[in-house]
């Protein structure tokens, strides 16, 4: 309901292992983009995905990495947002 929030969330259900990205309508306009972000969280646990800017699913392999996939997601909004 925030439309300047952004949140990124981690599944795990036995060995699957799925991200949700969703950025609110001001988010969006000052550069968040859901797609990339869950794209490069999934990428650190050996996964791939993506969507749109407000709304994106992506899947991962490796549970270990978890903690340090939510912590990329902080980095790569923070090269995203505009000034």
């Amino acid at each position: 309901k925030d439309p300047s929030a952004v949140a990124v969330l981690a599944i795990h259900d036995g060995a699957k292992l799925n991200f949700i990205a969703c950025c609110g309508s001001d988010a969006v306009k000052a550069g968040a983009h859901a797609g990339r972000i869950v794209g490069a969280v999934a990428a650190v646990c050996g996964g791939k995905g993506g969507g749109r800017p407000d709304n994106a699913m992506a899947g991962g392999r490796d549970i270990d990495q978890i903690p340090e996939a939510l912590s990329t997601a902080e980095v790569v909004l923070g090269g995203m947002l505009k000034d």
